[in-house]
């Protein structure tokens, strides 16, 4: 399967709901679902483990392992939620309705709530498209969510963009301890995204040609007060024409 037929595609009100209290596996496995689930409405949906552990890389050596990874993927799902808020109305939604896992028959059945299939399925303007192959390359939980917030900044035609963004804001996005000072960040995330971001790994293409951290101070005192974070993509000099790229290529 090419990796860039498998897309993964929301509308960017996700990008509120930080996924730092995932771990990298429960993320790949997050996000493989999300791909398979876009533009299915509230259709209830049946998936085989084997769906998931192609699309998440999950190297399972037995059954149980797998049943587990969901089963705590699937609890950390069930707190996520998107609150909307506007004058006088609030309220509050959780993605799935439901996910049951049958271990004996090695399936999964999915369906997204009524409430909330719009992040998946209402897909016309703003909203965020990234390969999966690329998320499930990365190894850092940080690095994982810094991908995805990038990639709501892209501009199709450039294959770049920029994500201009308050340290607080950034904070928040990430999930970052407040205990954490800027040489914890740098060290943490900034590094390591170059790390995972600009080199190739497993005999992959790297996933971005370039990528900068420019860090910029308030008018007064010496004090960080947001980043500028640029990057590009990377481009196959010798990419090879899939007809079944089309659909995702042209969004």
């Amino acid at each position: 399967m090419d990796k860039r037929y498998d897309v993964v595609r929301y509308n960017n009100g996700l990008n509120t709901v930080p996924l730092r209290k995932f771990t990298p596996v429960e993320m790949d496995i997050f996000w493989a679902v999300c791909s398979k689930m876009k533009r299915k409405g509230t259709e209830e949906l049946t998936f085989e483990f084997e769906d998931f552990e192609k699309l998440a890389k999950y190297d399972r050596r037995e059954k149980d392992s797998f049943y587990i990874a969901l089963k705590r993927t699937w609890e950390k799902m069930k707190q996520l939620n998107y609150s909307y808020e506007d004058d006088g109305y609030y309220e509050d939604f959780v993605l799935f309705q439901r996910f049951a896992i049958d271990k004996d028959n090695e399936k999964i059945i999915i369906q997204a709530s009524e409430r909330f299939e719009f992040i998946l399925n209402s897909l016309e303007v703003g909203f965020t498209r990234f390969e999966l192959d690329n998320l499930t390359e990365i190894d850092s939980s940080y690095v994982k969510e810094l991908y995805r917030y990038l990639m709501q900044y892209r501009n199709k035609d450039t294959k770049s963009g920029y994500w201009a963004v308050t340290v607080d804001d950034f904070r928040e996005a990430l999930d970052v301890p407040d205990s954490y000072r800027m040489s914890h960040i740098d060290s943490r995330i900034f590094n390591k995204a170059k790390k995972e971001l600009l080199e190739p790994k497993g005999g992959n293409n790297p996933i971005f040609d370039e990528l900068s951290f420019e860090k910029i101070k308030a008018k007064k005192g010496n004090k960080i007060q947001r980043f500028v974070i640029r990057f590009k993509e990377y481009e196959d000099p010798n990419p090879v024409p899939m007809i079944n790229w089309l659909e995702d290529l042209n969004e």
